[in-house]
């Protein structure tokens, strides 16, 4: 037989546990960590094609970073976000050679990374990972100190 007692705290259980995430990712909250997510993965494929070539070091380091950050695995996007990864990279190597496109496809990256401006607690993150992906070769190219320094300008 079924037990009602059992079924009724059950779903109390459930209820309630569903309640406190609902609160904790409020349309507003839920938004501003999509934007972190979006922040960080432009960011790293940024600083990936800063010298307009993905070397392996630097396209494994991002891709571990993506996997191990807290953040990204909360919300059930580390596969979107590996995804939005390769595409910026893809994007990036289709305009490497015209400058005019590259500056234009760079612009609007940082553009949309600018949004994270709102949120002090982000651009130090940021900064720790694109020094990692830049250092991840043993060689840090003055364009991707140069990138740095345009990545950290959109979002401060």
């Amino acid at each position: 037989m079924l037990d009602w007692n059992k079924i009724k705290s059950r779903t109390s259980e459930l209820c309630s546990d569903a309640a406190q995430k609902f609160r904790q990712y409020t349309p507003e909250t839920f938004s501003k960590e999509k934007k972190f997510v979006n922040g960080v993965v432009i960011s790293l494929a940024l600083i990936t094609m800063a010298d307009k070539k993905a070397e392996t070091s630097e396209v494994t380091s991002c891709l571990d970073l993506i996997n191990e950050i807290d953040e990204i695995s909360d919300l059930d996007m580390t596969q979107d976000a590996v995804a939005l990864y390769e595409l910026h990279i893809e994007t990036l190597e289709k305009v490497i050679d015209n400058n005019t496109k590259w500056q234009i496809e760079v612009a609007k990256l940082l553009s949309e990374i600018g949004k994270l401006k709102p949120y002090p607690e982000y651009p130090p993150m940021i900064e720790a990972l694109i020094n990692i992906v830049s250092e991840s070769d043993g060689d840090i190219d003055p364009l991707e100190t140069e990138m740095k320094e345009k990545i950290l300008m959109a979002i401060q």
